[in-house]
């Protein structure tokens, strides 16, 4: 980590776990109850990377970007809080990018299904293109930036499939951004997605309380579940203030 970068504290309970933001295909759970001993036994860890949902409100909370390891080990031993360097990707599509070069840098190696999502971060954080402009890289320049996770002959390939539109600007047919047909390279609707991931944690919230056994403790979960949905709709009517995302930073 950079010694001038900030390290705040930051509520697991503010993070939000985009599932576009997660550049690996699979968790491996192994690592996370390896983590989560050694944060039991005090072990320190480095910071996770978030970016703010909203650049102007940090009490919105936070996305994460890198450290899904780490944030799940947190949670799986009840710590409420976890450290963090604050990140400013220049749009939602930068974020992923940004989680794919903090995962080639760190931790278990790539799989060929995870190289895939980090080319394809890469293009739709417009890392593909010259400067600001619309021309696009040479399959040797991107192979460059790219360090080992496709060659210059697979490039190609993997362009007419996942981006067709920008594969034909490489091959001299023209490309205009904004242009309906790249690839889908459109901003996203955040509010939608943070609003499908609300969903399928409520889909993950039912089966855990479908699959419990023992009424008494289904009962505690159902509990804190009726206090947060009181919480959250005392926040989206205006009631009250949503509680802070993060704590002054940790000097």
């Amino acid at each position: 980590m950079d010694a001038t970068q900030e390290v705040i504290t930051v509520s697991l309970d503010a993070l939000v776990l985009l599932p576009d933001n997660q550049i690996r295909q699979q968790m491996s759970w192994r690592t996370v109850r390896e983590y989560a001993e050694l944060m039991r036994g005090g072990e320190r860890f480095s910071p996770v990377k978030v970016a703010r949902i909203d650049a102007a409100n940090e009490d919105r909370g936070f996305a994460l970007v890198d450290g899904w390891h780490r944030v799940s080990a947190a949670q799986r031993i009840g710590l409420r809080q976890i450290e963090a360097v604050l990140v400013t990707p220049k749009g939602p599509y930068e974020i992923p990018w940004l989680a794919a070069e903090a995962n080639r840098r760190h931790g278990l190696p790539l799989s060929r299904a995870d190289k895939r999502n980090v080319f394809q971060a890469y293009v739709r954080a417009g890392k593909h293109r010259k400067g600001r402009g619309t021309a696009v890289k040479s399959a040797r320049e991107m192979e460059k930036d790219l360090n080992g996770i496709v060659s210059r002959h697979q490039l190609p390939k993997w362009m007419q499939s996942d981006f067709p539109a920008i594969y034909a600007a490489m091959k001299g047919n023209g490309f205009e951004q904004g242009n309906d047909e790249a690839g889908g390279l459109m901003s996203p609707d955040m509010d939608e997605e943070y609003a499908k991931a609300a969903r399928a944690a409520l889909d993950e919230y039912m089966a855990c309380m479908r699959a419990m056994k023992d009424n008494r403790k289904a009962r505690k979960v159902l509990t804190d579940a009726a206090a947060l949905v009181t919480e959250v709709a005392e926040a989206v009517t205006g009631r009250r203030e949503w509680p802070k995302a993060a704590e002054l930073p940790d000097f």
